[in-house]
């Protein structure tokens, strides 16, 4: 069986920070999932690097290996890749439209603005910087600076999404 491809996903990778520098210039999209002899793994088991730390560096995962790697730079590889695997789930409560994503919620937009306007904002939401420990609460905030989360003690006691403190 041949390992799946997606040259989209693949761009995506490229959009990511390098996993071991954060360096958001030269990523390549690192393959690090299980291969058979002469074939890369598939394209979702692929994680951004930049160059230096794909192939070029003395401490690159081309030189070291994968398991090298990682215990160099004490790395996750697959919970890296599990992560980057993940998609929301977007639900619409009470006139909004909830994005879900690892245990969180967050709204994402009125049902009035419709759903062009949500997906925009999930993207924004769960798809930059997929890798950050805290997916979306330390990400950049949207909409006029104020937080789509409700304080980290909120977020501990529920993901009721009546808890978020954003108002649309």
């Amino acid at each position: 069986m041949k390992p799946a491809r997606s040259a989209v996903y693949l761009a995506w990778i490229r959009t990511q920070p390098c996993v071991v520098c954060g360096r958001t210039r030269w990523i390549e999209a690192a393959h690090t999932g299980l291969r058979g002899l002469g074939q890369k793994s598939s394209d979702y088991s692929a994680i951004p690097l930049c160059a230096m730390h794909h192939r070029t560096g003395k401490d690159s995962y081309h030189r070291l290996g994968a398991r090298q790697f990682a215990q160099t730079h004490n790395l996750d590889i697959h919970g890296m890749v599990r992560r980057l695997n993940m998609k929301p789930t977007v639900r619409i409560e009470g006139g909004m439209f909830v994005a879900h994503l690892e245990g969180q919620a967050y709204r994402v937009g009125r049902v009035s603005n419709g759903i062009a306007a949500a997906i925009s904002n999930v993207r924004k939401a769960c798809g930059e910087n997929r890798l950050a420990p805290e997916v979306v609460s330390e990400l950049q905030e949207c909409w006029s600076g104020t937080p789509l989360l409700p304080p980290r003690e909120e977020q501990q006691k529920s993901i009721n999404t009546t808890a978020i403190s954003r108002e649309l």
